[in-house]
């Protein structure tokens, strides 16, 4: 999509309902050009291996930076890179659901702990997760990012 597709951006005086559409129309039309050009056209398979994400500061309605699946972060919001360089740098944690015998023999159901890091399946999944408030993407986008998989 050209510029000139791109919906307007409202005046500085529109009202909340008008900003907030402008804001979906044009952080969808971004995200579904993101996910398009991640599609690996050579692997059919590979419909969900989203390589970089847009994220949006929500208080001021506009994306802010883009961060792919090796931890490459691209911003010029120096908030955006200050809570985020700790997850580039030594990975986000994250929960996984594990299965365990105890020393009684039984099957014992916990979450256990493990670092993500960049350019393993599912870092940009968990790095948006721990995004704090007012960082985030859009949920149709975050649905379709991979998990981290403990093989």
């Amino acid at each position: 999509m050209d510029d000139s597709e791109r919906p307007d951006r409202p005046d500085p005086d529109a009202d909340a309902a008008e900003i907030a559409e402008w804001m979906e129309e044009d952080f969808g039309r971004a995200v579904a050009e993101g996910i398009a050009n991640a599609v690996d056209e050579d692997d059919p398979d590979d419909k969900h291996e989203v390589v970089e994400v847009e994220i949006l500061d929500r208080e001021r309605g506009e994306v802010v930076g883009t961060i792919d699946k090796d931890g490459n972060l691209n911003t010029e919001s120096e908030a955006l890179r200050c809570v985020s360089q700790e997850y580039i740098e030594e990975g986000v944690p994250v929960l996984v659901p594990t299965t365990y015998e105890n020393e009684a023999g039984e099957t014992v159901h916990a979450d256990a702990e493990v670092i993500v890091e960049p350019g393993t399946t599912g870092f940009v999944r968990a790095f948006v997760d721990e995004l704090p408030s007012p960082f985030d993407c859009n949920s149709e986008t975050l649905a379709d990012l991979p998990v981290h998989d403990e093989e």
